[in-house]
């Protein structure tokens, strides 16, 4: 019923052994690379490969990378632009807007309302 002959026939010639070997072999490499991935200590890994990234940034660091970018380039002028203007404002309130502003005097001054 079975005879290599037959299983091969219309093959050009049966697998060498060496070749079947060679081919298992890179077969084992490449799942022990996947299984190398998995798990904490594959995370951990992974995790200090990837050190240095954008997606480790946070705070001004960040903003400066995304603020290179072309397309957030109007968002960050108009970012600047009412920093800069909030600063300006806050720094040319006199002492005199500040007493007769209900707000400050509320909030800042005495605690007592202006009428």
């Amino acid at each position: 019923f079975f005879s290599p002959n037959r299983l091969f026939s219309k093959m050009a010639s049966p697998p060498n052994y060496e070749e079947v070997n060679s081919y298992f072999r890179q077969r084992m490499e490449e799942s022990r690379k996947i299984w190398s991935t998995r798990g904490r200590d594959g995370q951990i890994a992974a995790a200090a490969a990837r050190k240095g990234t954008w997606r480790q940034l946070s705070g001004v660091p960040l903003m400066m990378h995304e603020i290179k970018h072309v397309g957030n380039r109007p968002f960050a002028w108009g970012f600047a632009t009412v920093a800069l203007a909030t600063v300006y404002i806050s720094a040319s309130f006199s002492d005199e807007a500040k007493a007769s502003s209900n707000y400050w005097s509320t909030f800042h001054g005495t605690g007592e309302k202006k009428d």
